[in-house]
């Protein structure tokens, strides 16, 4: 699988009476277990620029969206 088709979330589901962890990621979990959601690093870093700059987003700004997304990358 190629980074760009792996999917945006996965998730890790547990029991919600005994809190065990299942061992299976899934895509999509339709029952009424505790659900912990991973997300793809860049799928979140491209949502929260599309939120700043639909909210916030003022002329000049684009030097500090590149620094953010180097802040989240960890760069």
């Amino acid at each position: 699988m190629k980074a760009n088709e792996a999917p945006e979330k996965i998730i890790l589901s547990a029991d919600r009476e005994t809190g065990t962890l299942y061992d299976e990621w899934i895509i999509r979990d339709l029952t009424d277990n505790i659900k912990i959601e991973y997300t793809r690093t860049d799928a979140f870093i491209e949502k929260a620029i599309k939120y700043i700059a639909n909210h916030f987003l003022a002329p000049g700004m684009n030097d500090e969206i590149k620094e953010f997304v180097k802040y989240m990358k960890g760069e």
